[in-house]
């Protein structure tokens, strides 16, 4: 029997379940593999909110701890401020959260499906290598974007010789055929007009760190950073809302503290910049088990039970060459994914340091894990339409068929607080 409709239906259906999608997608990336999922994100946006300020209603007299709580329509501190500054009363800063979208697609010429006629195995080999490959596509977006600050930028800032772009360790997000944009820094708006068609990917030099382009008609310069066209608006990036990509860890934690004025989904996270928008410590004059002992005492003083940090591959080697033959391994498994940590000791118990492609040279994560959620609408993953769960359609306008994977959610933190980002030696 060759194959037909009903195989390549059952391809997306059975070969690829909800559960192998995302094992498909979190190979490689323990950051997004570990951090808590959830669906029922419903509606056009989610309310989310972070309490911030504990009541201030405690007091050795009881007549001043009543008025500080505003009992019986009493006010104050019993010292002479307002309510307004000094309440009993939690105080809760409500973000409105939105869902971004992410998509991967791949076609199949109906030529392909019949020259393998008669041999389903050879179809499905073919396909599921296909699939595979945009999974994996996926997977390599996923893992770059919860780092990320929503912006989505796949490199920068960058060094420019001509027709040659130099991106470091950052060269694991580049691929041959990918068309990019860039702009002069990570919000300000794309280069030039020539958005539309952007300069392409023609070689990769991994070791270098470098690549090439066709063209450079934009003027793209040193110290600029480059996006996969249509993944950000071509205007200026002047608001977290108008960000197309996941708002990722260097969004909520951001390597530098907000300062006032900051509007993240509308709130100023200026007026508490610890309780709102996590912790920052620069470690980079300590040895790097020093470094990370003293960062862990001092987020426990924010009540952070740091569990894991995540770092990159240069940055966990120079931790397991300081530590030596001290090095305490352990193996994690998340479904049919594992990944290998080191062990330290903090003072709120054992956190694990994992290694991350997709992370930043010279900075790591420390994390309360139970504190983030990456909520979505529907799976994960879902595969083909809401309509019709088999993955695969017919093109209109193409003698083709078409997989196709998408994502609508968005990362939240409930407590920004017991997470921070650290600074390490060069």
């Amino acid at each position: 029997m060759g194959a037909t409709q009903t195989t390549i239906d059952k391809i997306l259906k059975y070969v690829y379940t909800s559960r192998k999608l995302e094992n498909a997608v979190y190979e490689k990336n323990p950051l997004l593999a570990m951090i808590p999922k959830a669906g029922g994100f419903n509606g056009r946006s989610l309310i989310h909110a972070i309490t911030y300020k504990n009541s201030n209603a405690r007091n050795a007299l009881f007549a001043v701890a009543q008025s500080i709580a505003g009992v019986n329509g009493a006010v104050g501190n019993g010292v002479g401020s307002t309510a307004a500054t000094d309440n009993g009363f939690n105080e809760d800063a409500n973000l409105t959260i939105t869902r971004v979208k992410n998509y991967a697609m791949c076609g199949i010429e109906q030529e392909a499906i019949l020259s393998s006629k008669g041999d389903n195995g050879a179809f499905i080999s073919a396909t599921t290598q296909l699939i595979d490959g945009t999974l994996q596509t996926l997977r390599n977006d996923f893992g770059r974007d919860v780092f990320g600050d929503g912006g989505g930028a796949v490199a920068g800032p960058i060094t420019v010789s001509s027709l040659t772009f130099t991106v470091g360790e950052q060269i694991v997000n580049i691929e041959k055929g990918m068309a990019l944009v860039c702009a002069s820094s990570a919000t300000a708006a794309i280069r030039g007009t020539t958005s539309a068609v952007p300069m392409i990917v023609t070689s990769v030099n991994r070791s270098a760190g470098s690549f090439t382009v066709d063209a450079n008609t934009d003027s793209c310069a040193t110290g600029d950073y480059l996006w996969i066209a249509g993944d950000r608006p071509t205007s200026a990036i002047t608001t977290y809302a108008s960000r197309r990509k996941i708002m990722g860890l260097n969004g909520w934690n951001p390597i530098t503290a907000p300062t006032s004025g900051d509007a993240f989904f509308g709130l100023d996270r200026s007026v508490d910049v610890t309780r709102l928008s996590g912790q920052r410590l620069d470690i980079s004059s300590l040895q790097p088990e020093e470094g990370y002992i003293t960062a862990l005492a001092a987020f426990a003083r924010e009540d952070a039970e740091t569990s894991h940090i995540f770092t990159s591959f240069s940055d966990e080697k120079n931790l397991k060459l300081a530590l030596g033959s001290r090095v305490d391994a352990e193996y994690s498994q998340v479904g049919e994914v594992g990944f290998e940590s080191i062990r330290l000791r903090g003072p709120m118990g054992t956190v694990k340091v994992y290694a991350d492609r997709s992370a930043p040279v010279g900075y790591s994560r420390l994390l309360q894990m139970d504190t983030w959620q990456l909520k979505h609408l529907g799976d994960f993953i879902n595969k083909g339409d809401a309509g019709n769960d088999s993955g695969m359609a017919r093109q209109i306008l193409s003698d083709a068929f078409e997989c196709r994977f998408s994502f609508y959610g968005n990362l939240l933190c409930f407590r920004p607080a017991s997470n921070g980002v650290v600074t390490l030696p060069t």
